[in-house]
């Protein structure tokens, strides 16, 4: 028997090589609500170098002014703490809209989105994340806001571009642009060049698998975390119903060469934050069960 489970192991990992099964860890600043350099440091001590950086920190319910010195601030908090920024997770909220029917606000949206991925310029990030839209939409609006959220990401990725980062969309629940990799596929297929962002906990529309297999190497970064499959959680990996073994699986199966970033923010059993320990062992749990 134990023989048997020896060559099993062996055959895996004849088929996934290591450094394809064991992407580096990240995670995202929003694991503190109003991070530190400690914080920050915390991360690095528990093994932890690479972070996306969630602009939403240093944007929602800021006045204007302090937008852009709050930026500054987090990439010194980023650099005192020695962290690599693997992505910037550009700002969202229900007006920041790159998909309005309203063509002046939509136009409005995307001058600020764009301004903001000149100052993301600082954390030469090597992906960045945007939303296709907020929500709710409505069907009869659909297609047009479809084509409103290609137009602005049209221009977008000319900025992406001039700081030296990868565009990726990424794909969203309920009503919003990108709920299914089908249409989030049209989305970033229409603009060359752009990338998606899997989001583990945002399909809720079918299976992990179905949605890397429709999206297939066009996965160009990830947000990690676990659910239920009824709806968002953001809880840790492991404490909800995706089958981790086999997402690993599917990573390599489309090449997936970037950081195994999470966005999980909670602890299903006890509803608090997540600290950088717990985020470490979770990685550490998936992949050592793996080799």
């Amino acid at each position: 028997m134990k023989r048997v489970l020896i060559l099993m192991a062996a055959a895996f990992c004849a088929v996934v090589p290591v450094s394809a099964r064991r992407p580096e860890p990240g995670t995202t600043t929003a694991l503190y609500k109003q991070a530190s350099t400690e914080d920050f440091s915390r991360i690095r001590a528990a093994g932890i170098e690479w972070i996306e950086v969630a602009l939403n920190q240093c944007y929602r319910g800021v006045p204007m002014e302090q937008i852009v010195p709050r930026i500054e601030a987090m990439k010194a908090m980023v650099d005192s703490a020695g962290l690599k920024v693997w992505s910037v997770h550009l700002p969202f909220s229900r007006t920041l809209d790159i998909s309005a029917a309203d063509d002046s606000l939509r136009r409005e949206n995307v001058a600020f989105m764009a301004k903001m991925i000149r100052k993301s310029g600082l954390f030469s990030p090597q992906r960045l994340v945007l939303h296709p839209s907020s929500e709710p939409i409505a069907d009869e609006q659909r297609e047009q806001r479809i084509e409103n959220a290609i137009a602005s990401i049209r221009l977008l990725k000319q900025e992406a571009d001039a700081i030296g980062a990868e565009l990726c969309i990424e794909n969203l629940p309920r009503t919003c642009l990108g709920n299914t990799p089908e249409e989030l596929v049209r989305i970033v297929d229409a603009v060359p060049g752009v990338g998606i962002c899997f989001d583990t906990n945002h399909y809720i529309g079918g299976t992990t698998g179905h949605f890397m297999d429709v999206a297939g190497r066009r996965i160009r970064t990830l947000h990690c975390s676990d659910f239920d499959f009824v709806n968002e959680c953001h809880w840790l990996p492991t404490q909800g119903d995706i089958d981790w073994r086999e997402f690993v699986s599917r990573l390599h199966d489309i090449g997936y060469d970037g950081v195994f970033m999470y966005e999980a923010i909670k602890d299903r059993s006890s509803q608090k934050r997540l600290s950088p320990e717990q985020v470490a062992a979770s990685y550490a749990g998936i992949f050592n069960a793996i080799e």
